[in-house]
């Protein structure tokens, strides 16, 4: 049997590995139309800001990798024709742009997602670009060595916006963040994203919010500055383009296959298609967010390996099952860690639930131990019942393991008295005696029994 695999990075990469190990005699042929497969683009804002020195050590297999263990992995490839009655896919091959069809009997496609590029005057000039795919880093490269750029402004206060506003002023690049909504970092809630607002204002870079992207302007075909609705021109040399992605589903949709109501290819629980035999995952599936119930799509690399797993398995023939997804994220941007999972205060309510929250702050370790550090913690509960609906960490300690605890606890279909109890480790050196998390679920419990705090 032959597997056909549409995209190589993350989630057709780790499908490719899955599928192999269920079923080793399966032929197995991963199309990729960059030069390089299995990568880690959540690394590139750091090797931008030379964070990570050699570039290549974000790729994690190379072709022959794969080759040895019976993948065979086709880079410069791009599939452009999906013929789902026939079983066949039409590739391309991107130098010399000769065709071949080739024939599967399962097919599972991965064709991720593409930045959102407005057209507007000036997006084509030396100096204006995006960030999403490995051979990007290339394109930095050239630009800051041959535009030796002095002020930078990135469109668009999402994640990737503020991890290049920290790399680019590790380069002493002068920089300005414009965001059409008039906060940065929508989905987590007002008072969690003002402490990032605050931060960054602290480091010089400028916020422009409530005011898009109009155009851009320059010389000899070189940018030099953006203008916003409002008429604002602000002087730029290089121009990051990071508005957000949309799921690449071109293909899938030409061919049929139905889309979900995110715009993303709707699956079921196994990650298969409305067209038995074709599955999709990562950045070009929509998912189901396990606390409102609602489909999804949210394009980040550890779900796109956890769909793609799923979806590798199910090709070879097993009986996987992708439950959803609870939204975990987390980033950092200068020396502040932030991370959500599950819903905000205003996504619960918006969603039907009548949420409760608290909102304190604490420190990460034994109060008298050297080197602790601030965590902004809030969480989210439904009143009706307790149960937790979600939680923000924002500070300069260990929110990554702050907010694990929470994801599992909302794995767990956990109250907030139930989290109050709960048995965490405890040693100065990596907690106070209670965990900010026990102390801020012993908050929220006394609130849905009216006591005061």
């Amino acid at each position: 049997m032959r597997i056909v695999i549409i995209g190589g990075v993350a989630a057709g990469a780790k499908a490719a590995a899955k599928a192999k190990r269920v079923d080793p005699a399966l032929e197995i042929i991963v199309f990729q139309d960059e030069s390089e497969v299995a990568y880690s683009a959540c690394g590139l804002p750091y090797a931008i800001g030379g964070t990570i020195k050699d570039p290549n050590r974000l790729v994690i297999r190379k072709p022959e990798a794969f080759a040895k263990d019976g993948i065979q992995v086709l880079t410069g490839r791009r599939a452009v024709a999906l013929d789902t009655a026939g079983r066949e896919v039409t590739v391309r091959h991107l130098d010399d742009r000769r065709e071949a069809v080739v024939a599967y009997d399962r097919l599972i496609i991965a064709t991720g997602a593409l930045p959102i590029v407005p057209q507007v005057e000036g997006v084509g000039l030396d100096g204006v670009l995006t960030l999403r795919k490995f051979g990007d880093l290339a394109r930095f490269a050239s630009v800051l060595d041959r535009l030796r750029p002095k002020r930078a402004v990135i469109v668009g206060a999402g994640y990737i916006g503020m991890e290049l506003a920290e790399a680019f002023h590790g380069l002493n690049i002068e920089t300005a963040i414009v965001e059409k909504f008039p906060r940065i970092l929508p989905k987590f809630d007002p008072e969690m994203a003002g402490l990032v607002h605050e931060r960054l204002a602290e480091r010089k870079v400028e916020l422009v919010l409530g005011d898009g992207l109009s155009g851009l302007e320059g010389a000899n075909g070189r940018v030099g500055a953006v203008v916003t609705e409002s008429g604002r021109t602000l002087p730029a040399d290089l121009v990051v383009l990071a508005i957000g992605v949309r799921p690449n589903v071109e293909l899938a949709q030409a061919a049929g296959l139905a889309l979900g109501k995110t715009g993303a290819i709707a699956v079921d629980a196994r990650m298969e298609t409305n067209v038995p035999g074709i599955f999709a995952a990562g950045d070009c599936a929509e998912t189901v967010d396990r606390v409102s119930g609602q489909p999804v799509w949210l394009p980040l690399g550890d779900i796109a390996n956890l769909q793609g797993r799923v979806a590798g398995e199910n090709a070879a023939g097993g009986d996987a099952r992708f439950p959803g997804v609870f939204g975990t994220a987390i980033f950092k941007t200068f020396d502040l860690n932030v991370a959500m999972t599950g819903l905000s205060e205003q996504s619960a309510r918006a969603h039907g639930f009548d949420p409760i929250s608290v909102l304190m702050k604490r420190g990460d370790r034994a109060r008298y131990y050297p080197g602790g550090l601030e965590l902004n913690l809030k969480l989210i509960a439904d009143r009706r019942d307790g149960r937790l609906l979600g939680a923000q960490v924002i500070g300069e300690g260990k929110a990554d393991k702050m907010i694990d605890i929470a994801a599992t606890a909302l794995l767990g279909n956990l109250t907030c008295r139930d989290l109050e109890n709960a048995d965490l480790a405890y040693s100065p050196p990596f907690s106070p005696v209670l965990s900010p998390m026990i102390m801020a679920a012993g908050a929220l419990s006394s609130r849905l029994a009216g006591v005061a705090d």
